[in-house]
């Protein structure tokens, strides 16, 4: 894969050779002095695909078709799931560092370095970064899963959580001393101006429907009852900070190619798995919970199976009824495993386009994939979301843009200089 990698950025770079016109002369070589037919009729002649065109469907298209197709399908299993059993967060967490440390492990396996070694390849960075980088990884994703148990919709968990440039501005000028040019700046009130814009107006949307569900049921409901929620979230978000911090520190140390990379991944996601087996209990808990709902009916199946092409033009609710009955699993449990499987595939994705394109292309790809997946939870799950909402997250997204566009250069030089 990383071979592979490299010849296709050494084609792009490279100018195309000119190929010698052997087949036409019986693979016998021009003579100097003369022109062959063949050269003379290769200017009329179509060409052969160009190094860019090759790359773009050798690498790029099966990158972006991770990323879109497995980080779109992940959100989608993820609010199928959590629209089901909110309490569901932790399990798939669990479900997701268990798979994506499997992935991952051949890859550092190494039986000659014995059981002391834990039979591991030797490590680029040493252990005790890693611990620590494992620490604000497994935080993150634990405070931003346990968000759903305050019915935060996935449409505004998304909103909430691109407001990462807010604090991480925040985070390198209070902790480094970093200036930004204007443009960040700007990008940056517009990203938190967004997301108050949508955290209130959804409070407020909240707030007026809370009467009419305290008379019939008597639930808390109100807006209160997600503050909760909207802590832990701004909590993940300031330890994503300090992460990007430690990370920064601890990649500027022992560099960024593809083997720190993949150690990065491994690392952050076994040494996390100890963690889990102490929440053995809830865990299983959760996932006996998940078993109790039943199987969807053969009636269900048939109905979806009455066309040959029914396959494509049934929605994804009742294609995932139909394995489910097929497969003789509850639904949920099915989510559980393909969120797991979408979110390896995400991964995947992500970190091939970091290996092959700057971190400028990875930001805007990223960005693009999360107004993909707000538009799918949208469209699919009939989330009918306030204006205020929709105002909000049109300005989260344009202040993301503009954040990752690049900023003046004399800024930049100015930044590095005072950041060295």
């Amino acid at each position: 894969m990383a071979s592979q990698l490299d010849f296709a950025a050494r084609r792009r770079r490279e100018p195309p050779a000119r190929e010698p016109h052997s087949h036409a002369n019986g693979g016998g070589s021009v003579p100097n002095g003369t022109v062959s037919q063949s050269q003379s009729k290769s200017k009329s002649t179509p060409s052969p695909p160009s190094s860019t065109t090759l790359s773009i469907l050798q690498i790029w298209a099966p990158t972006l078709l991770l990323i879109f197709g497995g980080c779109c399908s992940n959100v989608y299993t993820l609010e199928a799931l959590i629209s089901t059993s909110p309490s569901s967060g932790s399990l798939l967490t669990a479900s997701q560092f268990l798979l994506v440390s499997l992935f991952t492990l051949p890859r550092h396996f190494s039986p000659s370095r014995g059981a002391r070694n834990l039979f591991l390849k030797e490590r680029n960075i040493p252990l005790r970064k890693w611990v620590i980088y494992t620490a604000y990884f497994l935080s993150i994703n634990i405070l931003n899963n346990t968000a759903f148990r305050y019915k935060i919709g996935i449409p505004l968990h998304i909103i909430l959580r691109s407001a990462g440039p807010v604090t991480s501005m925040l985070a390198g000028r209070i902790v480094k001393g970093r200036n930004y040019p204007a443009q960040k700046v700007v990008a940056v009130v517009l990203l938190f101006a967004g997301v108050v814009v949508a955290a209130f107006s959804d409070a407020a949307a909240k707030q007026s429907r809370s009467a009419a569900v305290l008379e019939d049921d008597g639930a808390d409901a109100s807006a209160w009852s997600q503050a909760p929620g909207f802590a832990l979230l701004a909590s993940a978000l300031v330890l994503s900070a300090c992460m990007g911090l430690y990370s920064d520190d601890m990649y500027a140390t022992h560099g960024r190619s593809r083997d720190i990379t993949a150690e990065t991944l491994f690392y952050s996601h076994a040494m996390s798995l100890p963690w889990f087996l102490g929440q053995i209990r809830p865990l299983t808990s959760d996932f006996v919970g998940l078993m109790a709902f039943p199987v969807p009916g053969p009636v269900q199946s048939k109905a979806a199976a009455a066309t040959p092409s029914s396959l494509f033009a049934t929605t994804p609710a009742a294609l995932l009824d139909r394995v489910a009955s097929t497969i003789l699993l509850p639904r949920p449990v099915l989510l559980l495993a393909a969120n797991a499987a979408t979110q390896l595939l995400c991964i995947v994705g992500v970190n091939r386009l970091s290996a092959q394109s700057s971190s400028l292309t990875v930001s805007i790809v990223l960005n693009i994939r999360k107004l993909v997946s707000l538009v799918l939870s949208i469209w699919l799950f009939g989330n009918d979301l306030p204006g205020g909402v929709l105002l909000g997250a049109a300005v989260v997204f344009v202040g993301g843009g503009l954040y990752a566009l690049p900023a003046r250069e004399v800024n930049n030089t100015h930044d590095k200089e005072k950041t060295k």
